[in-house]
């Protein structure tokens, strides 16, 4: 059985560990001794209570794993900003209506989850973060991804499945990089002519949009299974 929080908090402490497991405590804040292990590389504040996060967090700049799922926060504060070290970020089903700008300076994440949450817009500074392989944004309410999202060059993988896009930017097409493609269960209708060059597919998944047939502009690769707009997977 875990120890109380304070003991955790102790233990890191005591000997100099740079990870600190918070989760599953029903915490409903952030406890104030954290703040002192700054040497944190990282912390796990996953299925709690918390509604809001101190901004004494973005101290622990040492941080390169945080997650925060589960927890019912409805925004993060501007000082987000300054956890510049983070790589990998965990912010699947929490309740974030809005993105601060901020969150752009966190250009070393390779990874970041944000499926099950209420957005409608990205920050325009969400286009800095071009170190991203990894970006999960299902599950939420996204009507159309802006021209800067093509900046996202290095995404191997991304997920945008049960949002209600329409249509996708041109510049879509510059994520060529991409491997896995996840669009089931959106509105779209077409696809722009520069998806054709996403010549890296071999996932894709189109179920569940409004297209009448197989586009003509798909990636050379990848091909049809079964009849209709189904899943398409392409071949390695």
């Amino acid at each position: 059985m875990r120890g109380t929080v304070d003991q955790a908090v102790e233990a890191v402490r005591g000997s100099g560990a740079t990870v600190l497991d918070l989760s599953d405590r029903r915490l409903r804040r952030v406890r104030e001794s954290v703040r002192d292990l700054t040497a944190l590389t990282s912390l796990d504040l996953s299925g709690n209570q918390l509604i809001e996060l101190p901004d004494w967090l973005s101290e622990l700049t040492a941080l390169t794993d945080l997650d925060l799922r589960g927890n019912p926060l409805t925004e993060l504060p501007e000082s987000f900003g300054n956890l510049t070290a983070l790589t990998r970020l965990d912010l699947r089903v929490t309740q974030l209506t809005r993105l601060p700008e901020s969150l752009g300076n966190l250009t070393a994440l390779t990874a970041l989850h944000l499926w099950g949450n209420p957005l409608t817009e990205l920050p325009e500074s969400f286009g800095n973060l071009t170190a991203l392989t990894d970006l999960d944004l299902s599950g939420n309410r996204l009507t159309r991804l802006p021209e800067w999202f093509g900046n996202l060059t290095a995404l191997t993988s991304l997920h945008l499945r049960g949002n209600q896009l329409t249509e996708l930017p041109e510049s879509f097409g510059n994520l060529a990089a991409l491997t896995r493609l996840d669009l089931e269960n959106n509105r779209l209708t077409e696809l722009p002519a520069s998806f054709a060059n996403l010549i890296a597919l071999t996932d894709l998944d189109l179920r569940g949009n409004r297209l009448t047939e197989l586009p003509g502009n798909l990636p050379k690769q990848i091909t049809s299974v079964g009849a209709g707009v189904v899943r398409f997977r392409g071949n390695s």
